[in-house]
């Protein structure tokens, strides 16, 4: 009994390795400027909630606007050395095919903080592959 349960766990611990290491290959996309790459990783029935202007104000984004917005931000940010800084708070399964990961950004442009906001995204298994499904990101003032 107990060695069918530390099974389950190792086959647990393996399959949270895959998903976390398939995020932080993301986040190096993102930072490296891959932007295509990326987007091959965003699911289509993608769906996300960005609040990072004024109080009370949102913006929501399917699939489609998500990648565009990511094409655009790479011209936007051409030669100011944009960058990603990630902490990771908590994650876990969702469930067998859900990932889910809580983290703060500090956003930064030419090495000086822009932004920092905390986001949350679901990650689903798909095939062999772990795709971005959802993301809610809320900024907040840096201190």
């Amino acid at each position: 009994m107990l060695t069918m349960k530390l099974r389950k766990e190792r086959g647990a611990n393996m399959r949270e390795k895959d998903a976390l290491r398939r995020v932080m290959e993301r986040r190096e996309m993102l930072n490296n400027g891959q932007v295509h790459e990326n987007n091959a990783l965003v699911a289509d029935d993608f769906f996300a909630v960005f609040a990072l202007g004024n109080p009370g104000e949102f913006e929501t984004y399917n699939a489609e606007q998500y990648r565009a917005g990511n094409l655009q931000a790479v011209e936007l940010y051409r030669g100011k050395s944009p960058h990603w800084g990630y902490t990771d708070h908590n994650w876990g399964y969702r469930s067998d095919t859900e990932f889910v990961i809580s983290s703060s950004i500090d956003f930064s442009l030419n090495g000086e903080l822009f932004m920092r906001a905390m986001v949350m995204e679901v990650y689903r298994r798909r095939d062999s592959e772990w795709l971005l499904v959802r993301q809610y990101m809320e900024k907040y003032k840096p201190t």
